[in-house]
């Protein structure tokens, strides 16, 4: 199973921001496998044992000796060309450059520990919560099987979107990483916004970005259009910029005033 929604609700939100964080290194990285039945763990136990290929696990899926099996590890893959030959899926497990222990490191500053630290079967693809060790000895001395285990789970509430904090308003990547927006614009909808240093969104200011200026109203979205702003007449184009050199506004049949390149 790839759902990572099916893991310990602590692994869920550690896995969205090790994803974030990893891309901002530049390493592509996606969860290949989550939580394991007995039946699935017992398929790949039987691999270089009673079926063809190498062996991968020493854990029965009878034996709840799998991290796996509890919700609490789950396997990644690398999403990137590595090799340089236009391709990427022949490189999800090409370790030529080190990808794996260098998202690792990035998982292990998060609070996650690497599979590949192991010393009996090496596991790089693989990151767990060590909160019970290498092994679940502990949870299954503790809870006897992993279903019992997860009824003991409180699921955190992931925060996305919208939140009014620190006297303004931030926003929440959708990704469940709980990062939000910090010293950028966000399209939300059809509105443009910006949030400063500490992720807040400004508003009611004029804002100097790359050589153009830009109003942000009331509600914090730019706004477009001919706008009357501390008294004084500005026009700002379908990009939300000020204009600077004459414009030419040209009444439709109704009155109003229109821009050529203004949408309507």
């Amino acid at each position: 199973m790839r759902d990572i929604a099916l893991c310990h609700p602590r692994m869920q939100k550690i896995a969205a921001q090790w994803i974030t964080a990893c891309k901002a290194e530049g390493i592509n990285v996606a969860i290949s496998e989550t939580l394991r039945t007995a039946a699935e763990q017992d398929a790949l136990y039987a691999k270089g044992r009673t079926k063809p290929g190498n062996i991968v696990t020493n854990a029965k899926g009878s034996s709840y000796r799998s991290q796996h099996q509890w919700g609490i590890a789950f396997d990644f893959y690398l999403k990137m060309d590595v090799d340089g030959d236009g391709k990427i899926a022949d490189d999800a497990y090409n370790d030529s450059k080190g990808h794996f222990r260098k998202a690792a490191e990035i998982g292990k500053k998060l609070g996650l520990a690497w599979g590949g630290d192991w010393s009996s079967i090496v596991d790089k693809p693989h990151l767990y919560l060590p909160d019970w060790g290498s092994t679940p000895t502990p949870l299954i001395k503790q809870y006897k099987t992993p279903e019992k285990f997860m009824k003991t789970w409180i699921m955190e509430p992931v925060k996305m979107g919208w939140q009014k904090e620190n006297g303004g308003w931030r926003f929440y990547l959708k990704d469940g990483s709980e990062n939000y927006v910090v010293n950028d614009w966000y399209k939300d909808g059809d509105l443009w916004y910006w949030f400063d240093g500490n992720g807040i969104m400004v508003h009611n200011v004029w804002y100097q970005y790359k050589g153009h200026w830009y109003y942000l109203g009331r509600d914090g979205a730019m706004v477009k259009g001919l706008q009357t702003i501390s008294g004084k007449w500005y026009y700002l184009d379908e990009d939300g910029r000020m204009a600077t050199e004459p414009v030419v506004l040209t009444p439709q049949k109704d009155g109003a005033l229109q821009y050529p390149k203004l949408t309507e």
